[in-house]
């Protein structure tokens, strides 16, 4: 899992071609939309890290049941595979629809036989598999094991699933399941993606992708370099970054995005997870460049500043607990019941914001514009916003709100850009995928 999060494929899959966050230099096909089956970009590889994964979670789940082992390290065991692989599948199908599915372990001559599963009946399988898996996990673990797939996270993901599904019921039903285990909370924004001040497996976090830190350079050790691109490079003397000085650190940046001005303009500028996704000076510098005039820089909270070069260990969040509380507020909006959507809403607003008032007397069309601003600060650069701008059929015009920073993309968004192409590259593996999703 680390390759898949940990580089760019995902992330430019589902937060490139928003109203959040914009490429530099422009000639970006995910951002652009000028993707095609023949020059599918990014997602190529999350095809193929999907089932990779998928390919492995199967071969587990056999071979573990088979196994002479106790009962309740064999269903941990298999609980914790049918949650990676019913995420993998949850990746799959927001990214393509109907893809092949496969629980089995299979010869590769049947897997390259294998037609695309329509979307309704992937979505029954990851239902089955995290039922299955939020049965069979434990809420929590040791310290020793800080980190593998909780009852909470099968939970949150399931409810998720049925969001996307538009069952607002069984959305509401799962999220609350979640709060009701009690082993989550909200930490102070800030702190969340602070390395230093009890980052790691917080407790808001429900499933992040696990790192380490790499001084020595090893190859074998899963290292996160994701921060860089939001990084600035170091001046011409190679002594400060943007003017600014950072001390001894020694870090590589790229530059390569900045947040859109629509991004900027949705923040209230006494909600306090401004300054921390948003980067005008660091300890009590200003910069003095920018990679956009009149920006700030994207992603602060990202940066990892102790790393060695490009070598972090700071984690990567998939899951989060604010994001069971917003599910649990859609779910209720859409379900007429205003006043408890705004109670999950002001929850996150005045805890993570620090926002001193709340929110009221809203109408569930005003909650509905709500929740698409407040979705887009909370979770900035957290692998949601495509979706969410998918799911919610607002991906043309979120894009082409943001015509002066995306014009490219503007002109050339469809509504069938919701998903990408498959890969030519798997249809040539595997003439069965056909038919290519409309648009392409």
């Amino acid at each position: 899992m680390n390759d898949l999060f940990g580089q760019e494929d995902l992330w430019k899959s589902i937060e490139e071609g928003t109203d959040v966050v914009m490429y530099l230099p422009t000639n970006d096909g995910n951002q652009e939309y000028t993707l095609s089956p023949g020059a599918p970009g990014n997602i190529s590889g999350v095809w193929t890290k999907c089932y990779k994964a998928i390919t492995q979670a199967n071969l587990v789940i056999n071979r573990v049941g088979k196994a002479p082992i106790g009962a309740a390290l064999k269903s941990r065991l298999i609980g914790e595979c049918k949650y990676l692989r019913a995420l993998h599948y949850y990746i799959l199908s927001n990214s393509f629809g109907a893809v092949p599915l496969w629980t089995d372990e299979l010869d590769v001559t049947v897997v390259s036989s294998l037609p695309r599963t329509p979307l309704a009946d992937v979505r029954k399988q990851i239902k089955a598999d995290l039922t299955d898996a939020a049965a069979d996990l434990p809420t929590s673990y040791p310290a020793t094991d800080v980190g593998r797939a909780t009852r909470g996270a099968a939970l949150a993901l399931l409810a998720k699933v049925y969001l996307f599904d538009k069952d607002w019921a069984n959305a509401q039903k799962y999220a609350q399941q979640v709060v009701d285990l009690n082993q989550y909370q909200l930490v102070n924004f800030a702190n969340l993606f602070d390395i230093n001040n009890g980052f790691k497996n917080n407790k808001e976090s429900i499933f992040e992708i696990q790192f380490k830190r790499d001084n020595a350079t090893n190859t074998n050790v899963k290292v996160n370099y994701y921060y860089t691109w939001f990084f600035p490079l170091k001046d011409s003397n190679n002594r400060t970054y943007a003017g600014v000085d950072f001390g001894s650190t020694v870090l590589r940046g790229y530059e390569n995005f900045y947040p859109s001005a629509v991004f900027v303009n949705m923040f209230d500028n006494a909600d306090k997870r401004k300054a921390v996704t948003l980067a005008t000076g660091y300890n009590g510098q200003n910069f003095t460049r920018f990679i956009k005039p009149g920006r700030p820089w994207f992603g602060a909270k990202f940066w990892d500043l102790q790393a060695n070069d490009r070598n972090s260990g700071k984690d990567i969040y998939f899951q989060r607990y604010a994001d069971v509380l917003l599910i649990l507020a859609e779910a209720e909006n859409e379900q007429n019941n205003t006043t408890g959507a705004l109670t999950w809403i002001n929850k996150v607003r005045l805890e993570h914001g620090g926002l001193t008032t709340p929110l009221s007397g809203l109408t569930q069309a005003d909650i509905r514009n709500v929740l698409f601003t407040e979705r887009a600060i909370e979770f900035a650069g957290e692998f949601q916003r495509k979706w969410d701008l998918a799911r919610w059929g607002k991906l043309v015009d979120a894009v082409r709100s943001v015509a002066a920073d995306n014009p490219k993309g503007a002109a050339n968004i469809k509504a069938e850009y919701a998903l990408f192409p498959v890969p030519d590259a798997e249809i040539v593996k595997d003439p069965n995928l056909k038919p290519q999703n409309p648009g392409y």
